[in-house]
């Protein structure tokens, strides 16, 4: 009977209660832990027989970036133009028309030579500027160029003038003055001024003035 009692009591009264006449003084579970641990911190010690090598950290060679061009462009005035750092194609390049040089002209009042290179991407496609630059001309009322954007360039410290022509009406994406970079968009191909169907007209020259071959040209300095 005894027994029993005590299986009774222990398993129906909290374990707290039957320690509660404990007089031995314990140490409290929800008393906060000891903040008086120290630990060394870590240490790798050498010894002296070992020799230490130093540390290479190299070296950079700094190179200044090449100075602007400054170019005299009517109506702006002086143009820094920065080096280009890449050339690209205006349009695609894989369909053609008149070349540069001579030709025979494709309509009444159309030249005998030809100044640039007609592509044929299509009508609306999108032109790209061939290389950062400044646009120092970008007019709907370009005469037989029709809507067209002049951008000039600082290719290898040289300054070279693209100029796109025949662009659609409305299509305009740049004023003069404005900064590009390569591949920005300038306008959309059309047939506007002295054309005789949609393509895009490019002429290229050199601070002198003279038109070259502009699909030569890029063939050779196309880098994207």
């Amino acid at each position: 009977m005894t027994f029993a009692g005590g299986m009774l009591l222990s398993t129906s009264v909290p374990a707290l209660a039957v320690t509660a006449t404990d007089s031995a003084a314990r140490a409290s579970v929800y008393a906060p832990a000891s903040q008086g641990t120290s630990l060394r911190s870590q240490t790798l010690e050498v010894g002296s027989e070992v020799a230490l090598e130093p540390i290479d950290v190299g070296h950079w060679d700094v190179e200044a970036a090449p100075p602007p061009i400054e170019s005299s462009v009517a109506g702006l005035g002086e143009v820094s133009l920065l080096r280009a750092d890449r050339v690209v194609w205006p349009v695609d390049p894989s369909r053609t028309a008149s070349g540069f040089g001579p030709r025979i002209a494709p309509c009444a009042g159309c030249s005998t030579y030809h100044d640039g290179v007609d592509f044929n991407p299509g009508l609306g496609a999108t032109i790209g500027s061939i290389a950062d630059g400044v646009v120092i001309a970008a007019t709907e009322s370009g005469g037989g160029l029709g809507v067209m954007v002049e951008v000039q360039h600082n290719i290898d410290g040289v300054v070279v003038t693209s100029l796109y022509a025949h662009m659609q009406y409305g299509s305009l994406a740049v004023s003069q003055g404005q900064r590009v970079t390569a591949g920005q968009a300038l306008g959309a191909v059309g047939t506007t001024g002295q054309s005789t169907g949609p393509h895009l007209h490019l002429e290229m020259y050199g601070a002198d003035g003279v038109r070259f071959d502009g699909m030569a040209w890029l063939g050779s300095h196309v880098t994207g």
